[in-house]
């Protein structure tokens, strides 16, 4: 009890408490006053001197005027005062993340710096439902119950006016599901339509190009060539699924739209599974945090990838099983078996949790044997046939290869019985670092529910345990998907679990999770503030680089060139195309990528300048008279085999050769 803790310590802790506040909100107004120094005054410690002496002066001042008002308050009337001094220091203790907040939210302060940048965000979102606590346990500040009965009548007025018999919280999770599809449509589309795609989308669409016109199976040539099948790297049977919407659009602006949907529509089955174990609205809070996750963006930006299709899927099995819908669950399911290999091995971890956690042990089981031997045997007995008996992405493990060994078989053979070493490759700076960018956002709540450390496996085998290919570790890649599933889960659980018990000292499981669930939405706004695609387009990543917004005057040039060379190219003809463009000619049964080789392409299209790879076989094809230039359009360049050469030595010329 306060009245059991000397006046003076009670004195010194209200003091210190507001002459914190004080300066908090004194840095938040000299970060707003100082705006364009502090970009160099963060990152450099550059300010002019007569600027660092008004900092002082600002926090000097704000330190000052806490104490004065807590000084005269107690001295008037020592013991009333002081209760009086508690109770306002405590009322405004979330003032004290003001500064912090205030920091965290100028952008320009964290390029080059996530990894501090996510700290904070950690450190100051923990910080919130503590102060929140405080806060409520002191009570109201002003007796103001007047204007608290108006706005309760205001209230009760504007909920009579309200459609009845309408889930509300279901139409919001809805709407922001949808707004996620379509701004996410819109600027995917636009990005491949300025050339901001590569050859993964080209690789996609030329496999569903393939597939609605009777190709072999899986073929796809941008990465495999002309006699090679995509099967050997990924067994994506969910493209059948795909092709009667492929077949009215075909396209891969069609495949960026498919993505852009299914991965907001996820919002839908996550908010139905955290009903079921969270209230309504908080739910609803939960579905927006998955979609401003800056991890979920970065994968939705990257060209078109299968993987991330999985989180849908595995959310509407999870619910499905857990509300004893069977037949959806059993649809789901084989879904989400046919998205990906590595997806029906996530799907045999979500089966191994259900049955150790106790909600469906029967369902669990079988949702863990059969997808568990669907992939195995897929990815260790038949891919491999279609890869000349290779394992494909072993490259990205190689360092757990121990001597003499190979294949994945080489990679478990370390970590069952290497332990130590497997730590060594799972524990580094960058993936410390990794692991930060993903759980920050969430305010690491994941970690706070004991069921969900099972479901740690997906992610902690394919990304951490990564040791020669660092997109695995990044969250602008598509790779996100073997965490985000699960961590959404740990969010629900973890919410479910707060609000299971108070605290000690009284105050109730509701109020407890409501100050969370406030620690969850700021650490959610302030990093898709910082790096979500919605807010600041200066630090959005997708992929290897960053992620373009908007359409110049360039982009429509280059996007007239592209159209005028590709017009020049016969549907029916085999083309090697540069990384830019190499999608955009997609739409055939023969597209190559240029920088792997010319194969039997009878033309070849790039953009200028032409170098690396890509120009080790272009230009020499075309020095030799092996291919003719047929348009010289700027950035753009057509060359067709056999072609005359009338234009070769100009186009030379002009690029320096």
């Amino acid at each position: 009890m306060a009245s059991d803790v000397p006046w003076l310590t009670r004195l010194a802790r209200a003091l210190g408490l507001g002459a914190l506040e004080g300066v908090s909100v004194a840095l938040a107004l000299w970060t707003v006053r100082a705006h364009a120094a502090m970009p160099a005054y963060a990152r450099d410690n550059k300010l002019e001197t007569g600027a660092r002496t008004g900092e002082l002066a600002y926090l000097a001042l704000g330190v000052v005027a806490s104490v004065v008002v807590a000084g005269v308050a107690f001295a008037r009337k020592r013991r009333e005062g002081l209760d009086l001094l508690e109770h306002v220091v405590r009322r405004l203790s979330p003032l004290a993340l003001v500064g912090p907040a205030a920091l965290l939210l100028d952008w320009r302060l964290w390029p080059g710096r996530e990894y501090v940048f996510y700290t904070l965000v950690l450190c100051v979102g923990l910080c919130v439902p503590a102060s929140l606590l405080v806060a409520w346990r002191a009570g109201r500040l002003l007796a103001l119950d007047r204007l608290r009965a108006r706005a309760a009548e205001l209230v009760q007025t504007m909920a009579r006016r309200i459609p009845r018999g309408v889930d509300w919280p279901l139409v919001a999770t809805l709407l922001g599901a949808a707004f996620y599809a379509l701004y996410f449509s819109v600027i995917t589309v636009a990005n491949h339509r300025n050339l901001g795609t590569s050859i993964d989308l080209a690789i996609e669409n030329n496999l569903m190009w393939n597939l609605v016109h009777g190709g072999p199976l899986f073929r796809s040539t941008p990465f495999s060539g002309p006699t090679g099948s995509h099967f050997g790297h990924h067994a994506t049977f969910f493209s059948y699924l795909l092709a009667p919407i492929y077949m009215l659009a075909p396209g891969p602006e069609t495949l960026l739209v498919v993505q852009a949907v299914l991965l907001g529509g996820a919002a839908w089955p996550l908010f139905l599974y955290a009903r079921r174990h969270v209230a309504p609205w908080i739910a609803v809070v939960v579905a927006y945090a998955y979609l401003a996750y800056p991890p979920l963006h970065g994968a939705n930006l990257y060209d078109f990838h299968y993987l991330p299709l999985g989180i849908p899927f595995l959310w509407w099995v999870l619910y499905a099983v857990e509300s004893r819908r069977r037949v959806m669950a059993l649809v789901a399911a084989l879904v989400t078996m046919s998205i990906r290999e590595d997806v029906a091995g996530q799907l045999a971890v979500l089966g191994m949790f259900l049955v150790l956690t106790g909600p469906a042990a029967v369902e669990g089981i079988l949702i863990t044997v059969v997808p568990a031997v669907y992939a195995v045997v897929l990815k260790l007995l038949v891919m491999p046939k279609f890869k000349g008996g290779e394992e494909a992405f072993v490259n990205q493990y190689q360092g757990l290869v121990p001597s003499g060994a190979h294949g994945f078989e080489g990679v478990l053979t370390t970590i069952v019985g290497n332990p130590p070493f497997t730590a060594n490759v799972a524990i580094d700076k960058d993936k410390a670092g990794y692991a930060l960018q993903i759980l920050a956002p969430l305010m690491a709540l994941p970690a706070r529910a004991p069921r969900w450390w099972l479901l740690l496996l997906p992610g902690f085998a394919f990304t951490l345990l990564s040791t020669a290919y660092w997109p695995l570790i990044q969250i602008s890649f598509q790779y996100t998907a073997y965490w985000i599933p699960w961590l959404f889960i740990g969010v629900v659980l973890a919410l479910e679990r707060i609000g299971e018990a108070g605290l000690a000292d009284g105050t109730t499981a509701a109020t407890r999770q409501r100050a969370v669930v406030a620690g969850l939405v700021f650490a959610s706004l302030v990093s898709t503030a910082y790096q979500g695609a919605f807010t600041r387009h200066e630090t959005v990543r997708g992929g290897f680089g960053s992620f373009r917004f908007g359409t110049t005057a360039d982009d429509m040039r280059r996007r007239a060139e592209l159209a005028t060379a590709l017009a020049m190219i016969p549907r029916d003809a085999r083309v090697a195309a540069s990384e830019e463009l190499t999608a955009h000619a997609s739409n055939r049964t023969y597209d190559y990528k240029l920088r792997y080789d010319i194969w039997d392409a009878e033309y070849l299209l790039f953009t200028v300048p032409v170098g690396g790879d890509e120009g080790k076989h272009a230009l020499p094809a075309i020095k030799k008279g092996d291919f003719g230039v047929v348009a010289d359009l700027g950035d753009v360049v057509v060359a067709r085999r056999g072609q005359p050469t009338d234009l070769n030595a100009a186009f030379l010329k002009r690029i320096g050769q």
